[in-house]
């Protein structure tokens, strides 16, 4: 009896497929859930220079702590968004803008994603059933799977001190934490970080223009879709050979869309009940967190939306004196 064997190329295009989207999913619905955090606006960082007269939409400071303090997820995530430099805004500082050529497309695009997002609903279903204690279990054993991805971005953009924190966590959480289930690692002051190939060649210089929403893979700029190719190959599930190792490598990309879809259900309502403009607030959003997490503030978003364009080098530029026309 001849052995019935799966082609190889078939089986990695396949694989590669499965993993790029559910690594789309996952970024864009990451952004919501790094901005979603009771203390993003308050302290001194929440400071920034703001413009006058009529274009200065945007909530102050004090706004952004009030709608902190309420703890309404929904409010949070739209004066995290407003704060957001206007893109289309041309007094806007020149280095604070992303693109948007195509919004119309992305606009359509942007709607049929939703849409899809809402039917995909009952095949995540047994996440979001879940204890929350359960549902934190399952994205601490995701994360530490990632370990090898954030570990080498670390290296490339040379955070030797994250990256010791890395290989720690991974140490602890994978033994102690019961195969990274737990997160012990957190109590010892050793603090979860995610790192991407994106955001690493955001490091290095690349910009995060034109802004583009993408079937399936939600919200994206050629930056990071290359970053989600390099982050879809350097991952070691990807290459686990035979049935098990596919089946293994299906279910992580499985249980990853469903715990950023699941867990971003609730926000996503709240942010489109909160928007006047709800493609506008997730595109702000998105450059906000994305730009945080390049300068290491992704716990942190809204500590940098009024000063988005500080990344790495802690400087900001300011308004021209007219831009209240």
């Amino acid at each position: 009896m001849m052995k019935n064997t799966r082609s190889g190329p078939k089986r990695v295009l396949g694989s590669a497929l499965g993993t790029l989207i559910g690594l789309g999913l996952l970024s864009g619905c990451s952004g919501l859930r790094d901005a979603d955090t009771t203390t993003a606006a308050t302290g001194p960082t929440a400071t920034g220079p703001t413009a006058t007269g009529p274009t200065a939409t945007g909530p102050t400071t004090a706004h952004l702590e009030n709608t902190a303090a309420t703890g309404d997820a929904g409010a949070q995530l739209a004066a995290l968004a407003q704060t957001a430099p206007d893109i289309d805004d041309p007094y806007t500082a020149e280095d604070t803008l992303v693109s948007d050529p195509m919004e119309d497309w992305n606009r359509y695009v942007f709607d049929l994603n939703t849409l899809l997002y809402m039917f995909m609903q009952p095949v995540i279903a047994p996440y979001g059933v879940l204890p929350e204690e359960r549902k934190r279990n399952v994205d601490n054993f995701l994360h530490n799977l990632s370990t090898p991805v954030i570990l080498a971005n670390d290296l490339l953009q040379g955070e030797t001190d994250r990256a010791w924190v890395t290989t720690q966590r991974f140490a602890v959480n994978s033994t102690v934490g019961v195969l990274g289930f737990g997160d012990p690692a957190e109590d010892m002051g050793l603090p979860k970080h995610s790192e991407d190939f994106g955001q690493t060649m955001g490091v290095w210089g690349a910009g995060d223009s034109p802004y583009m929403v993408l079937p399936l893979l939600g919200p994206a700029n050629p930056r990071d879709g290359v970053g989600r190719a390099v982050d879809m190959v350097s991952d070691p599930t990807f290459w686990l050979a035979g049935s098990t190792g596919q089946a293994l490598a299906n279910g992580k990309t499985y249980a990853s869309v469903s715990s950023q879809l699941g867990g971003n259900v609730n926000r996503m309502e709240s942010l489109r009940a909160s928007s006047i403009d709800f493609y506008a607030a997730v595109r702000s959003l998105y450059v906000q967190t994305r730009r945080a997490a390049i300068a290491n503030e992704e716990g942190n978003p809204a500590s940098s939306a009024p000063a988005i364009s500080r990344v790495r080098t802690g400087q900001t530029q300011a308004l021209p004196a007219n831009a209240g026309g």
